[in-house]
C-alpha cells in the first residue's frame, strides 16, 4: 500500500522504488525518492538491481507496477511488491 511505501522512505529503509511508467508520465508528475526505469526496459536492465533487496515497483494504478513484478520474480528476485493503486493512489504530496 501507499502508506506501506511512505513509512519506508520515512524510516529510510533500505529498498528500490521502481517508478515503471514511461519517461513522458514522469516528467509530468512524480514521487520523490522513486527511480525511473520503464516497465518496456525493465528485462534489459535486470542486471542494475540488486536481487536481495526489497523493490517495490509502481505505475499509473497497477497494472504495469504487477506486471513489473512478475517479470523481476520470473528472473529470480524474491522479495519484490508492487504498489497497489500506483501513483493515483498516492495520497501524499508528489513533484511535478
Amino acid at each position: 500500500s501507499a502508506i506501506a511505501v511512505k513509512e519506508l522512505l520515512d524510516n529510510k529503509e533500505e529498498f528500490i522504488f521502481l517508478d515503471v511508467r514511461s519517461p513522458a508520465e514522469q516528467e509530468e508528475v512524480r514521487i520523490k525518492g522513486a527511480t525511473l526505469m520503464p516497465l518496456g526496459a525493465l528485462r534489459q536492465k535486470l542486471t542494475e538491481l540488486p536481487v536481495d533487496t526489497l523493490i517495490v515497483p509502481f505505475c499509473k494504478m497497477s497494472l504495469r507496477g504487477y506486471e513489473a513484478q512478475l517479470i523481476l520474480q520470473h528472473a529470480g528476485f524474491r522479495n519484490v511488491r508492487y504498489m497497489e493503486g500506483g501513483i493515483l493512489g498516492w495520497p501524499y504530496e508528489l513533484e511535478k
